[in-house]
């Protein structure tokens, strides 16, 4: 008998790096994910992203998933790049591409995130890698923060 090889599912998806200069400082948001929403029991702290809705463009979706995800909304200034991972949900194999952009933060608040979020908040920028889980998240922090640093200005609010 032959085995059947398991079929993998392509997911693309966007999502949003945001960011805010607040009293010299410079803030990034990441969303803590409810635990019904992941197999493992430790906290995950990442950046808000979502599966691309009909015929959106990725742009699009990462300014939706980020208001969304995270109640704010921001404004995209460069795009990160994207990540690559696989994994298995409900027995099915997925292979999935995420697309993140570095968004300027213009309105909203954090506490308006949706059901699939348990908290939504700002994180210096010296301190938010500490709290990442995923390396890929942290790949594409460093670009992030390779980028702010260059924009940082302290006199700036």
């Amino acid at each position: 008998m032959v085995e059947e090889k398991k079929k993998w599912k392509r997911e693309i998806s966007a999502g949003g790096l945001v960011y805010k200069r607040e009293k010299g400082k410079i803030f990034v948001l990441l969303i803590l994910k409810k635990p019904w929403r992941r197999n493992d029991k430790k906290d995950i702290w990442t950046y808000p992203k979502g599966r691309i809705d009909g015929e959106e463009k990725l742009e699009e979706t990462a300014v939706r998933e980020v208001r969304e995800e995270a109640g704010v909304v921001g404004q995209i200034e460069e795009k990160l790049g994207s990540v690559k991972f696989t994994f298995t949900w409900e027995g099915e194999n997925i292979f999935k591409i995420v697309t993140y952009y570095l968004m300027k933060y213009v309105s909203g608040d954090p506490s308006g995130h949706d059901y699939e979020v348990a908290e939504a908040k700002w994180f210096e920028l010296s301190e938010a890698e500490k709290f990442l889980t995923y390396k890929a998240d942290k790949e594409t922090f460093e670009k992030a923060r390779s980028i702010l640093n260059l924009i940082q200005d302290p006199l700036q609010n």
